[in-house]
């Protein structure tokens, strides 16, 4: 959490608690001085002004962590909008674990292990993990020494994307002897079940001028079900469109349980003329349609939305199964490090990692929610039907369909990441440290999406006559695609198979063979980085020593793939698109950082320091851009200092914004032109036309620690982004549209009705982006008749984050609980965290609640528990408020064995202590919740054994 001083508050864990796990090194080994400082200048004695957080090894084996992600994502400044339960029906990056701090998003977010950039694990797609993100699954846990946690910008100290803040990884590269642990996880409802194993080691050779570490890991979770594994969620509530509130008293969205669709269901559903609201059975015979209690479409509401409540014989929402709540992952991760002093003051270094992750998981059956054109002569529509179509002159009708009897495309991800280090480092003078060294990386990523609808396909499908009746006006029960007769030359005809929609599995797997296909994607992202770093101290001021930090790196990023011809045409109604290309981005950059000790031991003056930034950064793809920083810490007595920051951060459009290909993704939007809800094609690609986002930054704060066991820290922060590339969100675009936003409608396309055909929802640089918060943490130790006790407090609590789009038109998502469909999940108003642990050895536990404050569902919406509510209004929803929520996680461990240096342990988790349900009427595009902020998984449990020697 961000205002934790690293000065003040290092300990061997971030978290403080005397709960005391298994430690590798030997207790005779001297103890390496830990700097923490948040910069590039890492003195003894110096405190950069800029709040740190450090989360240990230790806080990784207590909580049995098997992601760092996971242990990130507790700390309230996170925002874990990038998980494998946020993944849905979206496949592209299945099973990424992303760092969001602030919810700014990730790509503002800058990772690094040992100050070092990585390459980009994840690449452009649908869904909610953004293109060009370092994939924390590939970092293995095992070899963690600490996390330090850098919030508010610090572009000036680190370089471009670190506009939010800084998760830097610091490998244990000291290691001695062997450490290692199992362990086993599973839901109460025995799902979410995980296998997780690790081993790591490290020796010194040639009389201890070189050392060695490796470290293995291996992750397997099996993840958790559909909607329908969860009591909570099949109560199945959804939003339901109401066109004439003035009529009804009933707001215009009408949130609702035991919702199914209502344009569309499992046998077929007519939506149009004479035969509108029939429906048919699984043998094809046809029956009325029942449209519930309350329905947005039908004889009343003529132009609702794709939900009803109640009634319609299908025994699940069509929206609502098949994807898994929680993606399962498997994950294999190695790293290796090797050091070799060949003299006092020289020093080289290697190091290697490779990490694979896999993700199998399931998508949602084709959801034609009427927009399936179905002709009077298809040989399939029973003659009752059709006659009663010719007696009204009518030619075609509207159909729609869940295909759930075809069943959902699965989706097989896979990224391999290998990354290599080679460098030197050294010393000279008496305080100058340097280092220099050459990275290289590459994620080789692939996706492969089975049983995936093909839009043109499966319109000739679908389109089937009887070959006599079409041609001699005889009937020979031949029933073939009409394409077949009317474009025999046409290549994409070859194969057609007649397709029969009226019932459940009543086609031939032929034609589901034509009409359903496999996209593919294959991408290589590499990245190499070239870099020389030095700092030391160049005098003596009153307050200790001047000292600099100086470098400069050079880095090409690029990215190639290929994909299927299928999907490079566009012709399925969802894929990853098509294969990225363009010129490699070429950085070229150079840093100075100094930190100045004014003052020291001197009335109200214990100490007074000011630190200070700059950096030049050149891209090919728009130009030379400087970031800065200034700052001071002034301490007026001991255990009270205070501390502030100003800066100007950058971040450049990465690769996959500037150049991201056209992909496509359904999803169901509001079209406020046409008061109905449709499900619509939503595009998403990049934008070479965008500048670098740049932004500024004021953090202010204080820390108190009036003894050495006790601290409170508060830090306020205010970040002004410009220029954010982003998107809007196609119900975000739909609605600026109506609302007179002329430059977005360009990114809208309507059939000849009317009605929503497609939105683009591309890269734009939008006009700001602002956040405003305060962060405050509390710890606390003692030891009570040979107990230890802690307590620790994480809280941040969220003033703003405001989206302003070009048309000045701002959206605050701060005290939104709700991720509603196609937009990212906002920040409650607070959120917290309490510790308290207890240790007597051998004997350690902790117990951990977490809260979230009360919200809204939806920031864009009104309900009538806000001010200014009307039914009327084009945004007026019947319920968006949502609750707060306690949830409590409880951890224990047992030293089973210790003797020297060989230590075993016994340690169990149980998380969602109390079986707490999330807030099921809060609809997503992963179901009726947001994962985001709430877990869907309930009561689970960890437990293991871990060894050291």
């Amino acid at each position: 959490m961000a205002a934790v001083s690293a000065a003040l508050l290092w300990a061997p864990s971030a978290y403080a608690q005397d709960a005391q796990p298994v430690e590798s090194q030997p207790e005779e080994a001297p103890a390496t001085e830990i700097i923490v400082t948040g910069s590039r200048i890492a003195a003894t004695g110096f405190t950069a002004p800029t709040p740190v957080t450090v989360i240990g090894q230790q806080d990784l084996q207590q909580q049995g962590a098997s992601n760092i992600a996971d242990l990130l994502n507790t700390i309230p400044a996170f925002r874990p909008q990038s998980t494998p339960a946020t993944v849905g029906i979206f496949s592209s990056n299945a099973g990424a674990n992303l760092a969001d701090l602030r919810g700014l998003g990730a790509s503002r977010t800058l990772v690094l292990i040992d100050g070092r950039r990585v390459v980009a694990g994840t690449v452009a797609g649908g869904g909610f993990s953004p293109a060009g993100a370092v994939d924390l699954s590939l970092i293995p846990t095992v070899l963690i020494n600490r996390t330090e946690v850098v919030t508010g910008g610090a572009s000036a100290a680190y370089g471009s994307d670190a506009v939010a803040g800084v998760v830097n990884i610091l490998i244990d590269t000291q290691l001695q002897g062997l450490r290692g642990s199992v362990q086993y996880g599973i839901s109460q409802q025995n799902d979410n079940e995980e296998f997780f194993a690790t081993l790591a080691g490290g020796t010194q050779f040639a009389d201890g001028r070189g050392h060695v570490v490796l470290g293995v890991e291996y992750s397997d979770n099996k993840g958790v079900g559909d909607c329908y594994t969860r009591d909570w969620c099949s109560v199945s509530y959804n939003t339901i469109s109401n066109p004439t509130p003035q009529t009804n008293g009933l707001a215009r969205q009408v949130l609702l349980p035991n919702t199914r669709t209502s344009t569309s269901n499992f046998g077929g559903l007519i939506t149009s003329g004479v035969l509108r609201g029939t429906t048919f059975r699984p043998d094809g015979s046809s029956f009325a349609h029942d449209y519930g209690t309350f329905f947005g479409t039908g004889p009343t509401f003529a132009n609702g939305g794709i939900f009803q409540s109640g009634g319609s014989a299908d025994p699940v929402n069509g929206f609502y199964n098949n994807f898994p709540l929680v993606a399962p992952v498997e994950r294999i991760v190695g790293f290796g490090h090797v050091k070799f002093d060949i003299s006092d003051n020289l020093q080289i270094f290697a190091e290697g990692s490779y990490g694979q992750v896999n993700s199998a998981t399931l998508g949602a059956a084709s959801r034609n929610t009427g927009n399936i054109t179905i002709q009077r002569d298809n040989a399939f529509l029973p003659a009752d039907l059709r006659a009663r179509l010719v007696t009204a002159n009518q030619t075609s009708f509207s159909f729609g369909r869940v295909s759930n009897d075809i069943g959902p495309p699965v989706a097989d991800v896979q990224r391999e990441t290998y990354r290599g280090v080679v460098g030197l480092s050294g010393s000279f003078g008496s305080t100058f440290k340097w280092d220099a060294y050459y990275q290289y990386g590459r994620t080789n990523y692939s996706q492969d999406t089975t049983n995936t609808q093909i839009t043109d396909n499966f319109a000739r499908a679908v389109d089937a006559v009887d070959q006599g009746l079409f041609q001699t006006g005889v009937a020979n029960g031949n029933i073939v695609c009409r394409s077949t007769l009317t474009q025999p030359t046409n290549p994409l005809v070859a194969g057609c198979r007649p397709l029969n929609l009226f019932g459940e599995n009543r086609f031939s797997q032929a034609a589901v063979a034509y009409a359903y296909g496999t996209a593919s994607q294959r991408t290589s992202l590499t990245q190499h980085v070239a870099a020389l770093n030095v700092q030391g101290d160049l005098f003596e001021l009153p307050g200790g020593s001047f000292s600099v930090a100086a470098g400069a790196e050079y880095r090409v990023e690029d990215a190639e793939g290929t994909a299927d011809p299928i999907s490079t045409a566009l012709r399925f109604i969802t894929s990853p698109g098509q294969a990225i290309t363009g010129p490699a981005i070429k950085v070229k950059e150079a840093y100075l950082e100094a930190a100045a000790p004014l003052l020291a031991d001197v009335p109200f003056f214990y100490s007074l320091s000011l630190n200070g930034a700059v950096r030049i950064t050149d891209y090919s793809t728009s130009g030379s851009v400087t970031s800065w920083k200034v700052g001071g810490v002034w301490e007026p007595a001991e255990g009270l200092r205070i501390r502030a920051t100003r800066s100007r951060d950058i971040r450049a459009p990465n690769f996959f914004e500037l150049n991201a290909p056209i992909s496509t993704s359904f999803q169901f939007l509001t079209d406020p032109r046409n008061s109905g809800s449709f499900l619509t094609s939503v595009q998403l690609g990049g934008n070479p036309n965008l500048v670098p986002e740049v932004a500024d930054t004021f953090t202010i704060g204080a820390v108190i620690s009036p003894a050495r066991n006790v601290s409170l820290s508060v830090d306020y922060y205010d970040i002004s982004l410009d220029g954010a590339v982003s998107t809007l969100g196609g119900q975000i675009i739909v609605n600026r549209c109506q609302a007179g936003a002329t430059e977005l409608c360009n990114l809208i396309t309507r059939d000849a009705g009317g009605l929503l055909s497609s939105v683009r929802n591309v890269n734009l640089n939008l006009n700001s982006l602002k956040t405003r918060g305060v962060d405050a943490e509390f710890s606390y130790t003692t030891e009570l008749s040979g107990v230890g006790i802690s307590v620790r407090a994480l809280g941040t609590y969220v003033l703003d984050l405001i989206t302003i789009d070009g048309t000045g038109t701002s959206v605050n998502r701060a005290g939104m609980n709700g991720g509603p469909v196609s937009q990212p999940s906002g920040l409650p108003t607070f959120t917290g965290s309490l510790t308290l642990g207890l240790s007597a050895k051998p004997i350690s536990a902790a117990m951990q609640i977490r809260y979230i404050s009360s919200g809204v569902y939806n920031a864009t919406q009104i309900g009538p528990h806000q001010q200014g509510y009307s039914p009327t209004l084009a945004n007026s929803i019947s319920d968006n408020s949502v609750d707060e929520e306690w949830r409590l996680n409880f951890n224990v461990q047992y030293d089973l064995f210790e003797r020297g240096n060989t230590k075993v342990q016994l340690f169990g988790v149980i998380n969602n202590l109390f079986n707490q349900d999330p807030p099921n009427d809060l609809p997503s595009s992963f179901g009726v919740t947001n994962p985001v902020l709430y877990d869907v998984i309930g009561r689970s449990f960890k437990f293991g054994v871990r060894f050291a020697y």
